[in-house]
């Protein structure tokens, strides 16, 4: 109807006849009332007469027929846009008419769009069309097929549909319309493409609606069966990333207690082995057993943040030319833990030659290195993660991913080989012996320039450190001097009270006293008083004898 309205001419092609399920006798006057039915709808939406193919209903295929007719409608038209039925459509003309409608465009090979609409199963659309103005028109046509509302009210399920269509969209819009348009480039390109499932379009988009979506990482820890195993399966357990392998790899031997199958959501598998593994035969035996396109050992007294393995993920992922992925790691020592290090330099392949500064669980590496040919050299005992990380580095380049975001335990470095200073060197010395024809002029002169930076920065640090400490030492010598004065004041004031107190104490004496003594002097008050009250007794009896003898003598005389 928008076409029309802007003088856009508009070709109709009704596909079918509609007669599916008439009998015989009635097929004829059916077919010839849906026609009728047809145009008299047409004539409300103002596009003019309509085209009939006239195929029986449910037996339009998709075929070479029918691409051809749609291609020789193109052609005598010169469209440069279709709209046909969607490939999702649940009745079968209608997915037939699709396929062919999408096959004819793209066999134009010219600036030709098609549009795919909704009828009775909604699609997929990119293209969301207002109808507000339009809807009660619309409805109006829908009503002209009288034969098939009896049926079922297909008018107001499309209205519903329409309804439906508005739920992103502002709130003066009533009634849309949902499509989904495509250019004939882009169906030259991958004629497949319209028919891949959601699952393969969102996967393609990036957007991972399954864990298998994501590359599998198989985490291999070379175990002792120590009770910080728990911890750093754990950490695994927690990780933000969804497609994890573990493969534990019994190094202790015979005595490994049996492990579940699962930690937390992600599988677990436990070598079984007889005997007890060095470090770098428990390494092979891992990576043999691992299945991930990445793989990253964890030492079994050490942890992963959650973040770790997903970040590392990222990092390779966005450097597909990179072999290895690393990241920051803190090391840490004491109850409660204290961090005393952090590695997470910069990547140096001159400084990597020379030292290592890549702990074993900060790496993310590609299986495809195992399958090269590297492999831990079994007779390492020390030191082999380095080892390792130079085969890597002779595939590919090295990514950093800066931050934190693991934790190395170094109270006791896992094992007393870490505290034979001289069984160090000697390791540190067969590695450099071993790489020695990769060493240069350059490589050692980048790795005094890093000595000397690493000297230099090392300097600064113990000068801040003793300025530091001069600062806090003068803190300290100032606060104990207050407090010194503080606690003499408190002394002194201390003192005063104490006389006070003394003071107080002999006052709440003398007053104890004078309290006996005034009760003393009630005491002998009150007697006083029943003396004279007594007296005054006595008195008044006295008084009254003397008035009754004076009275008898005077009555006497009488």
């Amino acid at each position: 109807m928008r076409h029309v309205e802007q003088g856009i001419p508009v070709r109709v092609v009704v596909v079918s006849d509609g007669g599916y399920g008439v009998l015989a006798e009635e097929y004829a006057n059916y077919t010839l009332q849906r026609q009728r039915e047809c145009e008299a709808a047409a004539k409300i939406l103002g596009y003019g007469s309509l085209v009939f193919w006239s195929y029986r209903d449910r037996e339009v295929c998709y075929s070479e027929k029918l691409v051809q007719e749609i291609l020789t409608a193109i052609n005598e038209t010169e469209v440069d846009l279709i709209y046909a039925p969607s490939v999702w459509e649940m009745h079968p003309d209608h997915r037939a008419v699709g396929m062919a409608a999408v096959e004819a465009v793209r066999r134009m090979g010219k600036a030709i769009q098609l549009v795919l609409y909704e009828v009775g199963m909604p699609l997929r659309p990119n293209c969301l069309l207002d109808i507000s103005d339009l809807a009660e028109r619309k409805m109006m046509a829908m009503q002209c097929f009288v034969s098939q509302n009896e049926k079922q009210r297909y008018d107001l399920d499309i209205a519903a549909l329409n309804r439906y269509r508005t739920y992103t969209l502002p709130a003066e819009v009533t009634a849309a319309e949902a499509y989904f348009l495509v250019a004939a480039e882009e169906l030259a390109d991958d004629p497949l493409k319209l028919y891949q499932s959601e699952h393969m379009r969102q996967k393609e988009l990036g957007l991972a609606l399954d864990s298998r979506d994501r590359p599998l990482v198989s985490v291999i820890i070379r175990s002792m069966d120590r009770p910080t195993l728990l911890k750093a399966l754990d950490s695994i357990a927690l990780q933000t990333y969804s497609n994890i392998e573990i493969v534990v790899v019994n190094a202790k031997g015979v005595d490994h207690h049996k492990m579940d199958e699962w930690c937390g959501r992600f599988p677990l598998s436990l070598t079984s082995n007889a005997e007890r593994l060095g470090r770098s035969r428990a390494a092979n035996v891992g990576l043999e057993a691992a299945k991930g396109k990445y793989l990253i050992f964890l030492d079994d007294d050490d942890w992963l943040h959650p973040q770790h393995i997903a970040r590392l993920v990222d990092g390779l992922l966005e450097h597909p030319e990179a072999v290895l992925a690393y990241a920051g790691v803190e090391c840490l020592r004491g109850e409660p833990a204290q961090r005393t290090h952090v590695f997470d330099a910069a990547f140096s392949r001159a400084r990597l030659l020379m030292e290592n500064y890549i702990p074993i669980h900060a790496a993310l590496f590609v299986h495809r290195a195992w399958e090269q040919g590297c492999r831990f050299d079994e007779s390492f005992d020390l030191h082999e993660d380095w080892d390792f990380w130079l085969q890597l580095l002779q595939l590919g380049e090295f990514v950093h991913c800066p931050g934190v975001s693991a934790s190395y335990r170094i109270d006791n470095m896992g094992s007393g080989i870490w505290r034979d200073q001289q069984r160090i060197q000697a390791s540190v010395q067969r590695i450099l012996e071993k790489w020695w024809h990769c060493l240069n002029t350059q490589v050692v002169l980048v790795n005094l320039q890093s000595l000397r930076e690493d000297l230099h920065r090392s300097r600064v640090e113990l000068d801040s450190f003793h300025q530091q400490a001069a600062t806090q030492e003068e803190a300290l010598s100032h606060a104990l001097s207050e407090s010194k004065r503080y606690a003499d004041g408190l002394r002194e004031q201390l003192n005063i009270k104490e006389l006070e107190l003394k003071v107080a104490h002999e006052h709440l004496h003398n007053l104890h006293s004078k309290e006996l003594e005034l009760k003393s002097a009630h005491e002998h008050l009150h007697s006083k008083e029943l003396e004279l009250k007594a007296a005054h007794t006595e008195l008044a009896l006295l008084q009254r004898f003397t008035l009754r003898h004076i009275m008898r003598r005077l009555l006497g005389r009488h």
